[in-house]
């Protein structure tokens, strides 16, 4: 007993001074074990640990920003509302806290306020490449496309192999009838994930808009060689081959997006077939 009592104590010993050490808080040990939790997939036991780290310490925005991490992903938005809130005003320098209150205000409804949060992130953080997308799909939902175009500018200088920021530019395009900027972007949409049926439809449509049937169509074909169940497919290219006259191949994609269940398919036959 003594010989096993003489190796324990000193361990014990130890455990006690390096519990001492100075410069690790009740509030970080505490945040820490709040990290280790979430990265089990505790999300439970991780917001214990992170509710203990901000009580005993109220100006840890480390764990306040975790917390509403936490919050938001069980569905309590309200507490995650607050959270990132409070992160915001303990440390007003650090973007992401805006950049998720941006996020959750937006998934609240409150539009002014996430843009608002949204561009105190870019003021903090300039070259943050999904806050500039964020407000680019915000502006473009908005219908403002020309300021959702000089947004995806940014973005895409940030980063130039990301497909959607192409798409959502050259959707921008179109509705400003750009419509060579517009096959650019969806282009190099093609040229980045050749295997994106809708880069080629979008293309297609805007080469339908200028009149170059031919090439819609061709887009057509290749959007259906990646994603042959698609109606509106064929319903676009029913109505190119329309356009040229050449109504066999219209009625076949008309019928063959009516057993898709595509509900234009009916009205279309019912137009241009017999």
């Amino acid at each position: 007993m003594c010989r096993i009592r003489f190796i324990v104590l000193p361990f014990l010993t130890f455990l006690f001074l390096q519990s001492c050490k100075p410069g690790v808080s009740p509030s970080k040990e505490h945040f820490n074990k709040g990290n280790e939790l979430l990265f089990k997939d505790d999300l439970n036991g991780a917001r214990g640990e992170y509710e203990i780290a901000v009580q005993i310490d109220t100006t840890n925005w480390q764990a306040c920003y975790e917390l509403a991490g936490v919050y938001e992903l069980q569905g309590d938005f309200k507490n995650a509302f607050y959270y990132f809130s409070r992160t915001a005003q303990l440390n007003p320098k650090f973007a992401m806290g805006y950049y998720n209150l941006s996020n959750l205000e937006g998934l609240m409804g409150d539009e002014k306020g996430s843009m608002r949060d949204l561009k105190k992130t870019i003021a903090i953080k300039k070259d943050l490449f999904s806050a500039w997308l964020t407000k680019a799909r915000t502006e473009y939902g908005n219908r403002n496309y020309k300021e959702a175009i000089a947004d995806l500018d940014t973005a895409i200088s940030l980063r130039d192999d990301f497909y959607v920021a192409y798409s959502i530019r050259g959707t921008c395009k179109f509705s400003i009838k750009d419509y060579a900027g517009a096959i650019n972007d969806f282009t190099m949409e093609i040229n980045l994930v050749p295997t994106h049926d809708m880069g080629y439809v979008n293309r297609g449509v805007v080469y339908g808009e200028m009149q170059n049937y031919r090439a819609a169509i061709n887009d057509m074909n290749a959007a259906i060689n990646v994603e042959p169940l698609w109606s509106q497919a064929y319903i676009y290219r029913g109505i190119y081959y329309q356009k040229m006259n050449v109504m066999d191949s219209a009625c076949g994609d008309f019928r063959m997006a009516f057993k898709l269940k595509n509900p234009q398919a009916e009205s279309y036959s019912k137009q241009y077939c017999k």
